[in-house]
Parts: C-alpha cells; sequence; structure tokens
C-alpha cells in the first residue's frame, strides 16, 4: 500500500520506493477521477478543476526517499489548490516546484508567481494555495520537511510564491541539480540520498535568498560559510583524532562561531559530528553486505575511540542498542525476502 506524505514524514525507511500513475491504462471517461483519486494520496487533500475533463490525460511518478520526496507529473491542463482545512490535514511539508517543460503559476500568501522551464518556487504544502498548469506541462515537485526549510530560511511566508531565475546564478544551479535526481538517485545507498537532499536544499536556500540581493548578502555568507563547515565535517568522519577546534579552522572560522551557525538547527559542531558518524553507523548497520562486521569495527571505522560510548550515543539517537538495530533490520530484511 502506498504511503500518503504523513505517513512518509513518520517513516524510518533508508530504501529509495517509487510509484506510479498513468491515465492511458483506464478508459476516457474514468480518467480524471482516476487522477484525482490516486493523486490525492500522493499530495493529500485537494480540489482539481481540469482544462478538458472529458479528454483529460496525465500521468505521475512519485519517488521517496531519505530526508525528502520526489513528484514528476504532467497532463493537459488544470487549476489545482487546497484549502485552508485540507491544508491543516496534510502534514508539515515545503514544496519546491520546478517547471521542467511548459509553464505553471503559483499562488499563496497573496502573491503570484509565474514560473518558466527551470525556474523554482517554494510553496508551503501546510497552508492553502494554487497551482495553475498549462496544457502538457510536466512538473517537477520536490518535498521537504518544513523544519529542515526554516532551519535554512526562518520563517517561510517570506519566500512562498516567489520565482527564482532558474537560468542564471544559483537558481541555475539548484534548478540543474533537482532535474537530474530522478534519474540519479537509484544509483546511490540511503545514505548518500540523505545526503543529497540536505546539499540540495542548503543550495535552494541560497538561491531563494539571492531575490532580495545585497538585503541577504550577510545571510549568504553565513550560509556559505555552514555549507563549508559541514563539508569539513563530512570530510573527517572517519578521523578519529578530528577535534572541533581543527575542524572549525578548516572551515576557516572559530569553534564560537560554528556553533553560531549551527544553533538555527538545535545543534552544535560536537553534536553534529557524532550524529553524522551515527548515520553512517546506522547504514552499516543495516546492511546485509556488513552483517559479518563486529560492532566495534563498525563504531572504529567510523570515528568512535570508544566502543561504549559510541553504544550510549547511538541509542540516546535511535532509540535502540546497536546490537538490537542490527538485529531488527536484518531480521526485517530476511522477511520481507
Amino acid at each position: 500500500m502506498l504511503r500518503t506524505p504523513v505517513d512518509w514524514a513518520n517513516s524510518s525507511s533508508d530504501e529509495l520506493a517509487e510509484y506510479s500513475i498513468h491515465t492511458s491504462d483506464v478508459h476516457p471517461r474514468d480518467r480524471f477521477q482516476y487522477w484525482f483519486e490516486s493523486t490525492r494520496r500522493v499530495f493529500g487533500p485537494y480540489e482539481n478543476r481540469p482544462n478538458q475533463r472529458a479528454r483529460f490525460e496525465g500521468d505521475l511518478r512519485y519517488l521517496t526517499m531519505p530526508g525528502m520526496s520526489l513528484i514528476i507529473f504532467r497532463c493537459n491542463g488544470m487549476r489545482a489548490w487546497r484549502t485552508e482545512r485540507q491544508a491543516n490535514l496534510f502534514g508539515d511539508f515545503v514544496h519546491i516546484t520546478i517547471p521542467l517543460f511548459g509553464s505553471v503559476k503559483l499562488r499563496q500568501d497573496g502573491r503570484e508567481a509565474e514560473l518558466e522551464t527551470g525556474d523554482l518556487c517554494l510553496i508551503d504544502a501546510g497552508r492553502a494555495s494554487t497551482l495553475i498548469q498549462s496544457s502538457q506541462a510536466r512538473c517537477l515537485v520536490v518535498e521537504f520537511p518544513r523544519r529542515e526549510c526554516e532551519a535554512r530560511l526562518g520563517p517561510l511566508t517570506r519566500w512562498t510564491a516567489r520565482c527564482v531565475n532558474g537560468k542564471q546564478g544559483g537558481g541555475a544551479l539548484a534548478s540543474m541539480f533537482a532535474r537530474q535526481l530522478p534519474d540519479q538517485l537509484s544509483f546511490m545507498s540511503g545514505p548518500t540520498q540523505a545526503e543529497i537532499a540536505r546539499q540540495f536544499l542548503d543550495l535552494v536556500a541560497l538561491a531563494v535568498k539571492e531575490i532580495e540581493g545585497a538585503a541577504f548578502s550577510h545571510s549568504s555568507a553565513r550560509l556559505a560559510s555552514l555549507l563549508r563547515l559541514k563539508s569539513v565535517v563530512d570530510a573527517n568522519l572517519t578521523n578519529c583524532n578530528a577535534t572541533c577546534e581543527e575542524l572549525a579552522a578548516a572551515a576557516g572560522i572559530s569553534v564560537r562561531y560554528a556553533n553560531q551557525l549551527l544553533d538555527a538547527e538545535q545543534t552544535s559542531l560536537q553534536k553534529l559530528l557524532f550524529n553524522r558518524r551515527i548515520e553512517k553507523c546506522q547504514a552499516a548497520l543495516a546492511d546485509p553486505a556488513q552483517a559479518h562486521r563486529q560492532i566495534s569495527d563498525i563504531a572504529y571505522s567510523w570515528g568512535f575511540g570508544d566502543v561504549s560510548h559510541f553504544g550510549r550515543l547511538f541509542k540516546a539517537m535511535t532509540g535502540m542498542t546497536p546490537r538490537d538495530y542490527k538485529k531488527f533490520n536484518l531480521t526485517a530484511l530476511t522477511k520481507s525476502e
């Protein structure tokens, strides 16, 4: 059974899952109703007025993965909207919409954004909004938890329904990055997909802030420092001797400033380092190809010098001991086969 976006938000799956909808498999008189009911399982509750109900056609591809989901859809024209009541039922998500072909209009917070191919726009899926899609337009929607977007952008009402130019600057980089995701993610592991999700959202945050130019130059500089810091941390996950002072220095900032940057994400440099190492250990413990490895070997390989300390941190973060986590995941895999 397909997980709805609300179910996905509560899922701990580390695997790429895909679901598709094609109206060509349905009798013409039933196509729109089939589309409407099927897509509500992906987008959540919303209303839809097609341009050509009697000759409606469309298709949709939905991929979920750690950290985000992707929705690629096409139809021969429609006006779709979500009421405030429906939005409250949907869940705590933000949609980044990019036309892959054709044009769309997005409305929210008293603004209207007109997007051409490659442009991008943020919409808070937890509040009322409208989408008007031109005939045969194909769109990509990248879905993130709202808390991840707010950690980078602050209150979202400042940024919703504002067109980001996808042909130059940060918008072009974010747009090109996003358009490659559907075809490349299946070649990546779960942890890599999660890292890609974080990097893409960081890039989108930079592109969105470019809208206000110099007014946000300081914030953009802070975000650039944050991206550099996270890159240094990821490069040193296996280095058991890495200290916070050394990591911050490698990023060209002080430990104090590093912690100020990370405070918006409710973490610190030390916590970030430990949490990223735990994530890597989680992936290794759940990997059947590494089932032969000792837990201590995995911990040491990802920079932990004390197995007892690793065990305490792992349980605090996952709610399970490393041994129980490994057993649970490998047992679940065996049952699924």
